[in-house]
């Protein structure tokens, strides 16, 4: 009986040896990891890296903050509701253009998002200490950075948010 399976479907190595999957399930994990650590403070992953990309640049659009964390404006309509909701941030009229709306911490967040880092910063001490150590980690970031920048591209506002990884000496 011949395969239905259509010409150039098989692979000689399992999906769940490959690196495409060996990726996708890392982000699972990390994503379910931290938002689980996060769930204490009521906001997410994505909710706390907003916070957090406020306080680095300062007052950002929605429009920014959509293209600084790729994501889509609906999502971060989204977030930026529950973040106004629980009193992380605010919002005020650009001083130059009004109908931009400017969107920034307030205390409460600015302590919420210290909060997270920290409640973050656990679940990256558990990784560095699976991975070898500190140093496996920051080959393994600096490996991610790369992945992100071929698939993104080098002047997407992903890869600019990095600095230039270190030159081998």
């Amino acid at each position: 009986m011949p395969s239905r399976r259509p010409e150039g479907t098989a692979s000689a190595t399992p999906w769940n040896q490959t690196f495409n999957h060996s990726m996708w399930r890392a982000n699972n994990s990390l994503h379910r990891a931290l938002n689980e650590r996060l769930r204490p403070l009521d906001v997410t992953m994505t909710q706390l890296g907003i916070v957090i990309t406020l306080d680095q640049y300062g007052p950002l659009s929605g429009a920014d903050l959509a293209r600084m964390q790729s994501i889509t404006p609906q999502s971060v309509t989204t977030a930026l509701a529950h973040l106004e909701r629980i009193g992380w941030i605010e919002r005020h009229p650009h001083a130059v253009h009004k109908r931009v709306v400017l969107v920034e911490p307030t205390e409460a967040g600015l302590r919420g998002m210290a909060k997270g880092r920290r409640l973050v910063g656990a679940v990256v001490e558990r990784i560095s200490d699976a991975v070898g150590g500190p140093e496996e980690l920051a080959r393994l970031t600096l490996g991610m950075r790369r992945v992100a920048v071929a698939l993104d591209g080098p002047d997407s506002p992903v890869a600019r948010m990095w600095p230039d990884p270190p030159t081998a000496g």
